[in-house]
């Protein structure tokens, strides 16, 4: 009797919520949100952005060539920030509202294994992709996906309207 194998669902396109300029000399695009992840475009001092999620810290952008990253966000300057409109809750970022109920046990590969989450507006996920896994054992991808499945987010807020947004989910193992 043959394992199924994990089915690979395709993301779908993120919405743009915004525009950044940089205003580094020279800026490093990341795989991820994180000063050690690798590095996969730089770009120029002037250029434009378009700028998918944002928290603190970091900002995911789609590059010109419409591959996407991320960099950091004091290094470049949002545009076209409008006023908010009376009666109209202020940009927030996405907040986890239902954890991933991780599953334990000691026996079995270690490792990290990272997933990809597309999140709708309405903060639900609706799919995942592994993106990396470094266990070696492709059950344990598949029961990453399932703990993020089964979180629930509020979206971010921006102008006034919730936007989907991709949530990165890194699982040790």
């Amino acid at each position: 009797m043959s394992t199924p194998q994990p089915r690979e669902v395709p993301a779908a396109p993120q919405a743009t919520i915004g525009t950044v300029r940089v205003t580094a000399t020279t800026l490093n695009v990341r795989r991820e949100a994180s000063s050690e992840s690798d590095i996969v475009a730089q770009v120029r001092k002037g250029e434009r952005l378009a700028l998918l999620a944002t928290n603190d810290e970091w900002m995911r952008v789609r590059l010109s060539n419409g591959e996407a990253g991320w960099v950091a966000a004091q290094y470049v300057i949002r545009e076209g920030a409008r006023k908010r409109r009376p009666g109209c809750a202020a940009d927030s970022n996405y907040r986890l509202l239902t954890s991933p109920t991780p599953s334990f046990s000691d026996a079995g590969p270690h490792g990290l294994v990272t997933v990809e989450a597309n999140v709708d507006v309405t903060g639900k996920v609706t799919s995942t992709r592994v993106i990396g896994n470094t266990t070696g054992d492709e059950t344990l991808g598949i029961t990453a996906e399932r703990e993020i499945r089964n979180a629930k987010f509020a979206p971010p807020i921006r102008d006034c309207v919730a936007k989907p947004f991709i949530f990165t989910y890194k699982r040790a193992f």
